[in-house]
């Protein structure tokens, strides 16, 4: 019996190591998504300020930054759901599942969206919000030449 409670207590050790470094990666990817929106506002600032021809530099950087925003979002995705599948695979060997028993009860719940597609929509958004820039800027440089 004290071999299987020495066994147990070692795979407890390691399925709390797990969850802590999940919820460091988590803690990364939050402050990642602070700096991102910090980077979006000051581009929005900076085209605000400018708002003509030049801006377009600006608005297509803001472009980039979101793209390279939506490939972290993917990576920490990915890196989290290994985290959570190691976690899980842990679990199995433990009396209790709490993670498996979350995670079954969410995807059963209709109202529950993935936090990753929630999270990937602002920078969706500023990307949009950065195209209606441009093509707002070309349409007046357009017009103000007599062309509309």
């Amino acid at each position: 019996m004290k071999d299987t409670d020495d066994k147990t207590e070692i795979i407890l050790a390691q399925w709390q190591t797990c969850v802590e470094m999940a919820n460091s990666v988590s803690q990364r990817r939050d402050t990642m998504n602070n700096i991102f929106i910090t980077l979006n506002l000051a581009i929005i600032a900076a085209v605000s300020i400018t708002w003509d021809i030049k801006s377009l530099f600006i608005l297509v950087a803001g472009i980039v930054v979101c793209t390279i925003w939506m490939l972290f979002i993917r990576n920490y995705k990915l890196l989290n759901t290994e985290k959570f599948n190691v976690i899980n695979s842990i679990e199995n060997k433990l009396p209790v599942k709490p993670f498996n028993d979350e995670w079954k009860k969410l995807k059963n719940n209709k109202k529950y969206k993935g936090s990753t597609k929630l999270e990937k929509t602002l920078p969706i958004m500023f990307m949009l919000l950065y195209l209606i820039a441009i093509i707002t800027i070309i349409f007046l440089k357009y017009c103000s030449q007599g062309g509309c």
